[in-house]
């Protein structure tokens, strides 16, 4: 037996996404990708052990793994939705921006605009919302409106590097290059390591060379385009496979002065780097999993969750947000081994009726069920 793959259409909402799987068992890797209209979103890959020292393959053990997968990224793209609906009752915009974040990441671009835009209908000053309103527009091509929506942000907030970096991107994609440059520039200085403004900056600098020349064979590709390019394919978090092999694609395509291919490459190149958050990902599923996912999260799916918070290196203690976020899981894993107690204590009883310790923990932990959950609702919201 070979590779082998599974394949589910999932309709949401008039939507009809397909789910492909497949084992690539010389890499021992399973990969899954979505696709709606043949338009490919999302990819997600799980390394498997084969549990064997020989050369045999348990193929049971491998279809099994495969199949589990399988199901849970079917089941993480329709919990989305599932949230989405529940959240619609509620005016909680930090909600709202997550879900949009979780949306963005899956390449849902209409979905993660309707939730960005109503994160900042529900708070007008909230700036993360407009900055993932615009990189949503942006990565949907909508360019006008994500100058507009970062113009906005613009007035109301410290000017971080990555949202001029990605101001300077609208204004590049409508053939600004002064403004372009300007902001590339600015955002470079107060983050002189910024090599993705550092590469779009090259870019800009080199359609601006060939705006209007008489002959575009006379203008090269500027030797800082490759540079930073290179700079930016060696970042830690470009270091996967697949990315590696976009870069040096790109690379190679570089070399040649083919201007009509290389420009619209390096374009949807730029639009492939931006990027809103990707780290917290996971951590803004967990928040939303357990406010709107309709069910109490058991200890074994809280505890799944656990590494994504607790990715203590040494450079996250200096982060308020990371100890803030360690501990607000805590308190929910707290109470999932809160609610598993109960069980515990319930299945004493059913074992035992009359165990008085028993019985009388049991309505001790109950007094105090709904005033914890209160607690914690409220330290999320």
């Amino acid at each position: 037996m070979d590779n082998f793959g599974l394949h589910d259409k999932i309709e949401i909402d008039n939507r009809e996404f397909h789910v492909h799987t497949g084992v690539l068992i010389e890499h021992r890797k399973i990969i899954s990708e979505v696709f709606e209209k043949g338009m490919f979103l999302i990819s997600r890959e799980y390394q498997f052990d084969l549990r064997s020292e020989t050369r045999k393959i348990d193929y049971e053990f491998l279809q099994g793994v495969t199949e589990h997968f399988h199901n849970s990224v079917i089941d993480e793209l329709e919990a989305l939705y599932h949230i989405e609906e529940r959240l619609e009752r509620y005016r909680h915009p930090k909600s709202h921006y997550y879900l949009g974040v979780l949306f963005l990441q899956r390449n849902l671009y209409d979905e993660a605009i309707r939730q960005f835009q109503i994160a900042v209908e529900q708070d007008n000053s909230y700036v993360r919302a407009y900055l993932g309103l615009g990189i949503s527009y942006l990565k949907s091509r909508r360019f006008a409106e994500a100058l507009e929506t970062f113009r906005k942000a613009y007035s109301m907030s410290e000017k971080y590097p990555d949202f001029l970096n990605y101001y300077g991107l609208a204004y590049l994609f409508l053939g600004d290059y002064d403004h372009s440059t300007s902001l590339f520039k600015e955002a470079i200085r107060l983050n002189p390591n910024y090599v993705e403004a550092q590469f779009n900056l090259g870019v800009a600098l080199y359609k601006s060379a060939l705006d209007g020349v008489k002959d575009p064979r006379a203008v090269a590709v500027p030797a800082r385009v490759s540079i930073y390019l290179k700079q930016v394919r060696d970042l830690k978090k470009y270091r996967m496979h697949h990315w590696q092999q976009e870069f040096n694609q790109l690379l190679e395509l570089l070399k040649d002065n083919n201007h009509d291919v290389i420009l619209p490459q390096l374009e949807q190149f730029q639009l492939r780097l931006v990027d809103l958050m990707s780290d917290r990902v996971k951590i803004y599923e967990f928040y939303l999993r357990f406010l709107f996912g309709g069910k109490e999260m058991s200890i074994d799916t809280i505890e799944k969750y656990e590494h994504y918070f607790n990715k203590d290196t040494g450079e996250n203690n200096n982060y308020a947000d990371y100890w803030n976020d360690l501990g607000t899981f805590n308190l929910i894993k707290s109470r999932g081994l809160y609610l598993q107690a109960i069980q515990e204590f319930e299945k004493s009883l059913s074992l035992a009726p009359d165990f008085l310790e028993a019985r009388q923990n049991l309505e001790r932990i109950r007094s105090h069920e709904k005033g914890f959950l209160i607690l914690l609702r409220a330290i999320l919201k």
